[in-house]
């Protein structure tokens, strides 16, 4: 695509009290501002979407399995339903066509100039590979209805992780072929490098 539709349409100036916003909302302000100017009433940006907070909860184990474990009911005796599943950080979803990208957002510290190689402590970075696990997967792209030649989400790392030479290196490897579905947000005032990643490699998959 690489048309720059979006850059340019979120920057500090239109968003309102920016700075003293959180990196997350930053970041949902900022796409959705950029995608309303662009695409007016299409996508919505959603953060904490609900849609797969009870996963764990509602799945069956087989019978030998509760037969050896400490089993509970799932309903609560005042009549509510234990919720297990996982939250995810956010949701671009085209209103008109019902596909949607999920996300997470991770801060990590790392590894630069004047430091040593444990200051990329921490371990946010392959937490979120859960999502590349098959059962996530699979909920998760049921969901999102995208097309199979990219992943059904999109993780946006940021903080000192991101010019770690030894976490991009790992990161990069782990997603050899979806390269397109992890963006190194190395300067987060530098809103226009997110729109452009996000608009020459994902969008075209929300249309």
């Amino acid at each position: 695509m690489a048309s720059n539709e979006l850059r340019g349409r979120a920057n500090w100036q239109t968003i309102s009290g920016g700075k003293a916003l959180k990196t997350e909302e930053i970041f949902a302000k900022a796409l959705q501002i950029a995608l309303d100017g662009a695409y007016p009433g299409v996508f919505k940006v959603d953060q904490h979407p609900k849609e797969f907070g009870d996963i764990y909860s509602k799945h069956q184990l087989p019978q030998q399995t509760l037969d050896a474990i400490y089993n509970v009911s799932i309903t609560k005796s005042n009549g509510k339903d234990y919720q297990w599943g996982i939250s995810m950080d956010f949701a671009i979803r085209n209103l008109q066509s019902g596909k949607t990208l999920f996300g997470e957002i991770k801060r990590q510290d790392g590894w630069i100039e004047g430091g040593n190689m444990q200051d990329g402590r921490g371990n946010a970075h392959e937490r979120s590979n859960k999502y590349f696990t098959p059962g996530l997967l699979k909920v998760i792209r049921e969901k999102s209805g995208i097309s199979d030649e990219i992943l059904p989400f999109w993780v946006v790392f940021v903080g000192d992780i991101t010019r770690d030479p030894r976490r991009n290196r790992e990161i990069d490897f782990w997603y050899q072929g979806f390269e397109r579905n992890y963006f190194m947000w190395r300067d987060t005032t530098d809103i226009d490098s997110l729109l452009q990643f996000f608009e020459e490699n994902l969008l075209d998959y929300l249309l």
